[in-house]
C-alpha cells in the first residue's frame, strides 16, 4: 500500500525546484576519481565550525622530527 504524506506549501516548492534543479543539469562525466574528487571538493562549502575545529587541530600537533645527518646523508 502506498502511504501518502501531506507537504506543505513551503515544502512543495522546494520539492519543484529540487527537482527542476535535478533534471536541468546534465550530467557531467570525470576521467578519474580523483578529478571527481576535485570538483566535489571545490563545490562543497565546508561548514565554518568544522573549519575551525580542523584549524585548531592542525595547530595542536607536534612539529615533525628533525631529519638526522646520516638521513640527509644517504637519502633516506
Amino acid at each position: 500500500m502506498k502511504r501518502q504524506t501531506k507537504l506543505t506549501p513551503q515544502e512543495q516548492e522546494q520539492l519543484a525546484a529540487a527537482q527542476q534543479q535535478t533534471q536541468s543539469s546534465s550530467p557531467q562525466e570525470f576521467a578519474s576519481v580523483e578529478e571527481m574528487i576535485r570538483h566535489d571538493a571545490l563545490h562543497t562549502p565546508v561548514p565554518p565550525t568544522i573549519a575551525h575545529r580542523l584549524a585548531e587541530s592542525i595547530n595542536q600537533l607536534p612539529p615533525p622530527p628533525a631529519r638526522g645527518w646520516w638521513r640527509r646523508f644517504f637519502g633516506g
